[in-house]
């Protein structure tokens, strides 16, 4: 498995003003530099009144810095599959543009939530839809990823026999802890979706630091060489952060269980600093997948 930023994670950096400000070309620089990762995700939002030279650039960066863009994600959901014929040729016409972007960022993905109810129409018609979208996804070499969202595709095996419905190797999911949470059923949810997924979205919450079990006391400070290299080794040994919200030990085992092998998109969605939001779901993420692999 390999890790990625999702670039909801940093808004509040993304959203700075003044000599801090960072353009869309700075990101996967900062991620690199900052989060030590080497995979971005991009939101269509960050691109908006960009022209063709422009997105080049941000997989140009990408390149030199070592931090590949590898999705791009359709940020407001769609009405593929929409009664309306005209709201479905706009939204089938706005996923042709996605892709078109996508391949100037140098990504091997889109992915794109449904906006539908569900029925059986809708489902004919989304899956139809979706045919056509894949046509350019086969022509730029474009894995295609539907992503659940209340409707249509909010019940994973409804979902599943959309894809099937669809048809091609190109056709996957991206299925979400948090949405998989709120299923009521997490892990079920997960091992339904995940054999469809190249990517994954780890959204996570919030974090708590869990002190070691044992703190030496203030008057106990080191005093030599052999107890400073002790101290660091402990502090190497710390538990990694707590996630608060729900048991993110659970939904990483469910992927685990399946033979999920590829790319976890980091996603902290609560408040505060979100760079250092990053950094603890990798760290939490990382130890419950050796916890998986142990059981």
């Amino acid at each position: 498995m390999m890790f990625s930023l999702n670039t909801n994670s940093i808004r509040d950096v993304i959203n700075r003003r003044g000599a801090r400000s960072l353009s869309p070309q700075d990101l996967p620089r900062y991620a690199s530099e900052n989060l030590g990762l080497h995979a971005i995700n991009f939101t269509t939002d960050l691109l908006k009144g960009m022209d063709p030279s422009s997105i080049t650039k941000i997989r140009d960066e990408g390149d030199r810095c070592g931090c590949a863009c590898l999705m791009l994600e359709q940020s407001d959901p769609l009405p593929i599959g929409d009664p309306n014929d005209k709201k479905a040729l706009e939204a089938i016409d706005r996923m042709k543009r996605v892709v078109k972007a996508a391949g100037l960022l140098g990504c091997n993905a889109v992915s794109v939530k449904i906006k539908a109810q569900d029925s059986d129409q809708t489902f004919e018609r989304a899956a139809k839809s979706m045919k056509r979208v894949l046509e350019s996804a086969d022509d730029a070499e474009m894995n295609v990823l539907i992503a659940p969202a209340p409707g249509l595709t909010e019940d994973p095996e409804r979902l599943t026999e959309l894809v099937k419905a669809i048809g091609g190797f190109r056709i996957g999911t991206m299925p979400d802890f948090e949405t998989a949470v709120a299923s009521g059923d997490p892990v079920a949810y997960l091992k339904k979706l995940t054999p469809y997924a190249s990517v994954v979205n780890a959204s996570t919450l919030a974090f708590e630091i869990v002190e070691p079990a044992a703190e030496r006391d203030d008057d106990t400070a080191p005093t030599g060489l052999d107890e400073l290299a002790a101290e660091l080794e402990g502090m190497m040994d710390a538990p990694p952060p707590e996630h608060v919200g729900f048991d993110l030990n659970a939904v990483v085992g469910a992927i685990v269980a399946v033979g999920f092998d590829g790319n976890i998109a980091l996603d902290y969605r609560g408040e505060g600093d979100g760079t250092l939001g990053v950094l603890h779901a990798r760290e939490a993420i990382e130890a419950a997948i050796d916890i998986a692999k142990e059981s």
